[in-house]
């Protein structure tokens, strides 16, 4: 009879450690993993124990982060709270908001819409001692403006400067009511005002893409990027500005292809069920050669190499991050030559340094129509400085390409002034 009692008051107590037990043992049972599809990031890995670690708290912290990151079934529990939370009418998650039509939006504010708290930043007034904001890094971003005009004093050729705004600036329309996030147009101008220089161009993506947002898909559902149109509509911009001659949709039409099912970089964010898919578009375009830090094979993460035979890594299209099909992911110097360009002078070689974070992958292609050759170099991934670059080669212009969120954000940017 005690037994029994016993077990009528501490059913739940029972059953939790059942349960709890049962995890326990299963994750002693299954190998790690070192990497999440469906998050499309690396997972933590068990940390080596100290005891220099276990008494300075360390021990315990990563060890905390690794058995979040590594735990049974993770994937699918994600996806059971996306389903609750839209059955329970949740809209936002995880820093991204859901707008019309199936888009996902990004968060970013300004600062003066922040409050520091001891648990992290909260948004003033909004009554949660918890909630997290991404806040814009004033501090970054300045630094980041420092360096740019380092580079633009030191360099005596010319310069276009080109930041791409988020999806939020292009389609406002599409977002949700009150939305209190960053305006764009202004910090991008802000980086502009700073850039003036007489052999400096500063390009207006926002305008043409608001535009042209009327006709066709310039951004995704679900993703950070521009899409490859969206990007052609910078590239067009881009050439008209400096006066080239490029290549329009209809003449790229034999070239265009297309792979449905990509979910980009704020699905993996949000895990929002029900989601509506993009539609990766790339094109075919020929080339005669292409070498990524000076080879004709690129580094994997898992250590083996790959052989480059074109523009795309093309396998990649069959896996959830898509979007790393374009130039072999973000590496550090690609050299692209290619009997395309529109504007050939004979006897002579046109050539164009593009330097981008990820929105300049599906956009460098398009260059080929434009120069005869288009160097396309990742700080974050270069071996090579760029003082070295400019030096020892030949370039009719220099493009700097980046996309706000990251040029706010990125410390690898002071490589530039190298």
């Amino acid at each position: 009879m005690k037994q029994i009692k016993f077990l009528r008051e501490y059913a739940l107590l029972v059953l939790f450690v059942l349960i709890m037990g049962g995890f326990f043992l299963l994750d002693l049972c299954f190998t790690s993993n070192p990497y999440s599809e469906l998050e499309n990031r690396k997972l933590k890995q068990k940390p080596a124990f100290s005891l220099e670690s276990l008494l300075e708290n360390r021990y315990t912290k990563d060890y905390e982060a690794y058995i979040n990151d590594q735990f049974v079934g993770r994937d699918g529990w994600i996806t059971l709270k996306s389903v609750f939370e839209s059955a329970l009418g949740k809209t936002e998650n995880n820093g991204v908001v859901y707008g019309a039509d199936g888009y996902i939006f990004n968060k970013l504010y300004r600062p003066g819409l922040a409050e520091t708290r001891s648990n992290g930043t909260g948004f003033g007034g909004d009554g949660e001692d918890t909630a997290a904001l991404p806040v814009l890094n004033q501090a970054q971003l300045d630094r980041n403006i420092g360096f740019l005009t380092t580079f633009l004093d030191s360099y005596d050729g010319h310069v276009t400067v080109a930041i791409a705004p988020n999806s939020y600036g292009v389609l406002e329309e599409k977002l949700p009511p009150f939305l209190p996030n960053l305006d764009q147009e202004a910090e991008i101008g802000a980086v502009y005002d700073a850039a003036a220089r007489e052999k400096v161009t500063t390009l207006d993506l926002l305008g043409p893409l608001t535009r042209e947002a009327e006709n066709r898909q310039v951004c995704y559902r679900t993703d950070h990027h521009w899409t490859t149109e969206g990007a052609w509509v910078g590239y067009r911009a881009y050439c008209e500005g400096r006066g080239l001659p490029y290549a329009t949709l209809e003449e790229l039409a034999p070239c265009r292809r297309e792979e449905p099912g990509f979910l980009g970089t704020y699905y993996n964010k949000s895990k929002n069920f029900g989601v509506q898919a993009d539609t990766l578009v790339w094109y075919d375009i020929p080339v005669s050669d292409v070498t990524i830090d000076g080879e004709r094979t690129v580094l994997q993460g898992d250590g083996s190499r790959v052989e480059v035979t074109g523009l795309y890594q093309r396998e990649k299209l069959s896996t959830r991050d898509k979007y790393a099909a374009f130039l072999y992911g973000n590496n550090g110097l690609t050299v692209i030559k290619a009997e395309n360009n529109k504007g050939h002078r004979e006897g002579e070689t046109s050539r164009v340094l593009v330097i981008k974070d990820s929105y300049g992958n599906c956009f460098a292609p398009f260059l080929t129509y434009s120069y005869d050759e288009v160097w396309v170099a990742d700080l974050r991934n270069m071996t090579f400085r760029v003082s070295q670059v400019l030096a020892e080669n030949s370039f009719d212009d220099v493009l700097i390409l980046y996309n706000l969120d990251t040029f706010q954000e990125d410390r690898n940017f002071s490589r530039i002034t190298y």
